[in-house]
């Protein structure tokens, strides 16, 4: 798995959203597949990839302007913030899809799906998953490691509080209030986190997330059977490997793929096991909650998966993600069954994440080897039971 990484990344070097790079990775991987099947589709998305971080600015530019406007005119002020604060909360934060084609343009980004087949009737599906597109690096992030996290949480966090301050004055206005308006514009240079969060160039993505993609990809490789092709050695469970594109720019590929085939995936019982930064033995995790974005992951795959981590002897932990989101979201925001893996903290900084130091000398292979043993495991066994029920 280290080896596919390594190849993906000397062939095509960090892979920003839309980007050729991008595209040309997810053809390469597509070929990968018809090693083992012919049932593989290369299927490009149009989406304003923009559009989420592009707001950016918008936010601080507003979060100032109704500082200002408190003065002179506060309902104007009250709701500009109210507007502000919504679209920080529910558009960027929450990954709510409120405002999904400003700023930006309309790009094209892919994704790419292949499918085994199994050797009798179909009862359900798997789909093992990871993302193909690496993020621009967080400016502050690599500068300030945790603490440009916190500092990045706080910015939200002020843009957040300053409506609610101002629906505060609004209805019992008091003479202190202005020392809290003091107070916010003092934290205002905080904001700068935000003005400028993203550098110019995209990281090498190595943990995050060409080690979904080799996991699964290997997953997936590992169940094919290698006398026919397009098989697998399951009975009764029909596996997909999918590369979703996009993810960094808040989760459009998934977003894109679960829009084209809700009828087809709903029909097939398909559940979803997406794998998103696997770099660290010790840090191996379920995910069954991502706290920002409120999605809750289904307890069968997370109790099955469990079962088959502890047959391998894997040690991992259970855990909740604070911030950010995953290609799982998608899935379940549609009534489809999903969970995530990962292999790094969910606690603590992880000085890799969305730095240049996301490369793969920084991924530790065992933790590769017994995510996919774990997952390769809970398919057998999840097949085994299908195919007594």
């Amino acid at each position: 798995m280290i080896q596919l990484i390594t190849e993906v990344i000397q062939k095509f070097g960090p892979r920003p959203a839309g980007s050729e790079a991008e595209k040309n990775a997810q053809l390469f991987i597509a070929e990968k597949c018809r090693q083992f099947t012919g049932k593989v589709q290369f299927l490009p998305f149009k989406e304003y990839l923009d559009a989420r971080f592009g707001k950016l600015k918008y936010y601080v530019a507003l979060y100032l302007v109704a500082l200002i406007l408190y003065w002179v005119q506060p309902e104007v002020a009250l709701i500009i913030s109210l507007v502000n604060g919504f679209f920080i909360l529910f558009d960027l934060m929450s990954y709510r899809d409120i405002l999904t084609t400003f700023p930006g343009k309309l790009q094209t980004s892919s994704n790419v799906e292949a499918v085994l087949e199994p050797t009798g009737e179909v009862k359900s599906t798997i789909i093992v998953s990871g993302h193909m597109d690496s993020t621009r690096e967080y400016t502050w992030w690599y500068k300030l490691g945790g603490l440009g996290i916190k500092l990045t949480i706080l910015a939200g966090a002020l843009i957040v509080i300053q409506p609610l301050f101002y629906l505060w004055h609004y209805f019992a206005p008091a003479s202190f209030h202005n020392y809290v308006w003091v107070g916010l514009l003092l934290l205002s240079p905080i904001l700068i986190v935000y003005w400028s969060m993203h550098a110019d160039h995209a990281v090498e993505g190595a943990q995050d997330n060409l080690s979904g993609i080799s996991i699964a990809f290997e997953s997936f490789k590992s169940l094919a059977d290698a006398q026919t092709n397009g098989k697998s050695v399951l009975q009764n469970t029909r596996i997909k490997f999918v590369s979703f594109g996009s993810e960094e720019k808040g989760l459009c590929g998934s977003r894109a793929y679960v829009k084209q085939k809700l009828a087809e995936l709903k029909k097939e019982n398909a559940h979803l096991v997406n794998i998103d930064g696997v770099r660290l033995v010790d840090e191996i995790a379920i995910v069954y909650k991502e706290l920002m974005n409120g999605t809750n992951h289904n307890p069968k795959l997370i109790d099955g998966l469990k079962k088959s981590f502890h047959h391998q002897h894997i040690s991992f932990k259970t855990v909740m993600i604070p911030i950010g989101g995953t290609d799982a979201v998608s899935f379940a925001r549609a009534g489809l069954p999903s969970v995530t893996l990962i292999g790094m903290s969910a606690s603590e900084y992880d000085f890799t994440y969305h730095t240049r130091h996301d490369k793969v000398e920084n991924i530790e292979p065992l933790a590769l080897e017994h995510v996919k043993n774990g997952i390769v495991e809970f398919i057998k066994q999840w097949d085994s039971s299908s195919a007594n029920s």
